[in-house]
């Protein structure tokens, strides 16, 4: 059931992101990051971290996106991930 909610939020985020447009390259990577990391989702793996930095690094200019972002860290951290 989580690893759905998170997929969802990854389409939502994707989504958010191509319309608000203006991400520069290195967030576009690290997003490209958190793709694989959830498509490989084990115990201390590195997505959650992902999300956190993404989510920062949204604070400030993509509202949606840092609550998306917020939301899906939130749940890889109830999975011990």
């Amino acid at each position: 059931m989580s690893s759905e909610r998170i997929r969802k939020l990854l389409a939502e985020l994707n989504e958010e992101l191509r319309t608000t447009g203006d991400i520069d390259d290195g967030t576009r990577e690290l997003l490209s990051r958190l793709n694989d990391d959830l498509d490989e989702i084990a115990p201390g793996g590195s997505a959650g971290d992902r999300a956190k930095e993404l989510e920062s690094r949204f604070a400030a200019t993509h509202p949606v996106a840092e609550r998306i972002t917020r939301e899906i860290a939130d749940i890889l951290a109830k999975m011990g991930i």
